[in-house]
This record gives structure tokens, sequence and C-alpha cells, in this order.
């Protein structure tokens, strides 16, 4: 197939939504069929990818790529990007990777998206959002996330990764660990990541007594990361508020952590049977989840179990294959209808 696929955001952003898109281009391209990327985002270097970059092309440039493919694949509702669109006549798939906002912006992409496309949710969560919605997981990068050390042999006890922000609940975690020192519980937490929240955190250390025993690590990537998770025996993942999907989490479970996390949203549809949940910001719920896990080794087997198939559910080329099936459904239909 041609695909035409569309995401403002993309390389050389980090984010979760621009791997998502990197990993499903790139495997699209490996699989054979040829795809074109048109993106708002800029790059001072040369782009050198498996498929075609087109960086704020022209209207009409733009155009010409969507009108040359059998099928269309825009990345979250994009007003910017829904001209094109229109005067191509192609049939359109829309991967969500997050719901929108309940403001006249959110309810005209939701129109959109159920008037004109075939919707695809990062998660159940997600796709219920929508008329006809089907789920597609996204999937973690099994080539760069995997387990190099025992769990056994593991020296750290507990690490949160993610954006120091309010949403994320570090705070809550950080109340676990000083309820459970109350009850003569000392866990090790490092936290992996940067945000307006730090400082706060750091306060909260403070106050609680925990200085000695959490550590803030900064910002970690690529083999640095996958070594910092490997030291360590469970990650929590303790949003607060309902997350679209968790690559974080499929990150950790890939490193041979035990994974805590919130339940609600796509979270815990992204953790499964492979890990422990916990209703969101529940923080007697989340002591007592940390303290099976790290008073009962055993557990980990079990959900190292689970974990293999769950894990491979998530691979690149399984979640590809399901995009692809969907995209060449679209194709046939189009060519049915006329």
């Amino acid at each position: 197939m041609n695909l035409c696929l569309f995401s403002p955001n993309f390389h050389p952003l980090v984010g979760g939504l621009e791997n998502v898109v990197m990993d499903l281009a790139s495997e699209f391209a490996e699989q054979g069929h040829e795809v074109n990327l048109i993106t708002l985002t800029p790059n001072p270097k040369e782009d050198q990818f498996s498929f075609g970059v087109y960086r704020n092309p022209s209207f009409f440039q733009a155009l010409k790529i969507h009108q040359k493919a059998d099928v269309v694949m825009h990345f979250n509702v994009s007003l910017k990007g829904w001209p094109y669109w229109i005067f191509s006549g192609k049939p359109l798939l829309i991967s969500h990777q997050s719901e929108y906002l309940n403001n006249w912006n959110g309810k005209v992409k939701y129109w959109l998206a159920n008037h004109f496309a075939k919707n695809v949710g990062c998660s159940q969560y997600v796709a219920r959002r929508f008329k006809n919605g089907i789920a597609i997981p996204n999937p973690y990068n099994h080539q760069v996330f995997k387990t190099i050390t025992p769990w056994e042999l593991r020296t750290k006890d507990l690490v949160f990764l993610g954006r120091l922000v309010s949403d994320k609940g570090a705070d809550l975690l950080l109340e676990a660990l000083y309820l459970l020192s109350k009850e003569g519980l000392e866990p090790q937490l490092s936290i992996i990541g940067k945000g307006p929240e730090e400082q706060k955190l750091q306060h909260l250390c403070q106050k609680w007594g925990l200085e000695d025993r959490v550590s803030f690590l900064g910002l970690k990537k690529g083999e640095d990361l996958v070594r910092q998770l490997n030291q360590h025996k469970c990650l929590v993942v303790p949003s607060i508020w309902q997350e679209p999907f968790g690559i974080v989490a499929l990150e950790g479970m890939a490193c041979g952590c035990v994974v805590i996390g919130s339940k609600g949203g796509g979270l815990g549809e992204a953790i499964g049977k492979a890990g422990v949940t916990f209703p969101n910001g529940d923080v007697n719920a989340l002591m007592e989840a940390i303290k099976r896990v790290l008073l009962e080794p055993s557990y980990y087997h079990k959900v190292q179990e689970e974990s293999v198939p769950h894990l491979f559910a998530h691979t690149k080329k399984v979640v590809a294959f399901e995009y692809l099936n969907e995209l060449q459904k679209l194709k046939s239909n189009e060519k049915t209808d006329h």
C-alpha cells in the first residue's frame, strides 16, 4: 500500500506520540509499504529514515502526497491537517493517542472523527469515546528495553519514571513511603525525570524524613535508562489522572520490573495481568501493593509469566500488523464503493 501519515509532532521532538509515530512508520516501511510522513516539526539536521518525511510542505505538496496514497492515517485530529485530507478524497484512519478537551475545539474534533474517519484508540478507554472505535495498543521498543539483570540480584527497590508534574502522582508515592516507614518498612526510591514539581517533591522528602531513601536522578535515556531500570525490583506508575495508555509500564516490565500502577484509564490496560493495579489516588492501596511485591518475592515469578505474552502483543511488528489490517480494510472498502 501507499500510505500517507500526518502528525504535527515528530522527531526530533521526544515524547510518547513521537515514539509511536516513529515506530509505526518504520515498521510499515519495513513490511514493504510505501510510507510518506507529513509533519509540522522542523529538523535542523538531514532526515535519514526508511520512509519519506516532508516537513512543513506547501498546501499543494501535502495535497499531492495525500492524493497519491491508497489510505491516509492521521495521528490525533489536527485541524491543521484536515484540509489536506478533505480535498484528497482518500479513506482516513485516525489513531487517537488521547482524549480531547470538552470545549468547542474538542467537540469539533470528536464530530469530525465520528463522521468522516475510521477511529482507532490506543486503549479501550480512548476507543470508547468514538463511534465504532476499536482499540489497538501502542508498541514499545523491544530492541532497547530488555532484562539484563535477574530480579533476585537487583539492589534497589522502587523506581518512578516520568515527568515531574502533579498528574503523574509522584507525591502520592512519597506519601506511601512515609506511611510505610510508620510500619517499619523503608524501601528506597529512585525518581527518574524532570519537571516543575521537582522542588515540591524534594520539600516533601524533607518534611517526611525521606531524604536518605529517595534519590532524584534527573533525565535518563536509551541504554542508561535501561541500566537504571534493571537495578530496581519495582516500577511504580501512580498517575492521578486517567492516562490514555502507559508505554512506560511496558518499558519497565520489559526491563524485568514488577509494575505497580493506577488502574484507571488506559494505564490499567497497558499493565493488564502482568502487574499490580490500584485505584487512582488511593495512597493506602498503593502502600499495600508495594508491601505485597517487596515482601512476597514469589509474586514476581507469577507476573513475569504473564508479562511474556503481554509484551509480545505490544511489539512493533504485532501492533503494526493490526494497523495494517485496518488500513487494508479501508482500501478494500474504497475500491468496493467505486
